[in-house]
């Protein structure tokens, strides 16, 4: 069985604290485009600007009613940020509250990416 490319369009800024492993938790609105997504599928973040993909796999799926109940339930460093109202900010802006949401939203638990570093030890080279 051929497994479903899962494929999750997002801006430049939340991309790029995707990449930086900045962001462990990603949150937004559980659309019926997410309701097939299991944890250890690997879904492929594009950044809508320049069209450029990471690959993270989804470690954990959690579903709460509303934005809020999720920003008061989860710690704001793991979804990149200083504080909640710097996520409630942003939530507001990408998502408004006039727009009625039947599935309420989800926070998707990413693996941080998989980055090996070069070393100098005494002039030999290796990875970390």
């Amino acid at each position: 069985m051929l497994q479903q490319k899962n494929v999750i369009r997002v801006y430049p800024f939340s991309y790029n604290k995707i990449l930086g492993g900045q962001r462990k938790i990603d949150i937004r609105p559980y659309t019926p485009n997410l309701h097939h997504l299991r944890v250890g599928d690997e879904v492929e973040y594009l950044n809508i600007e320049t069209g450029t993909t990471t690959l993270r796999e989804i470690k954990g799926i959690a579903l709460f009613a509303d934005f809020e109940t999720l920003i008061n339930s989860l710690p704001p460093e793991m979804i990149g940020y200083r504080d909640r109202e710097e996520i409630r900010i942003r939530v507001e802006r990408l998502y408004p509250k006039s727009q009625p949401n039947e599935f309420g939203v989800c926070a998707l638990f990413i693996e941080e990416p998989n980055i090996k570093k070069r070393m100098k030890l005494n002039s030999l080279e290796r990875s970390a």
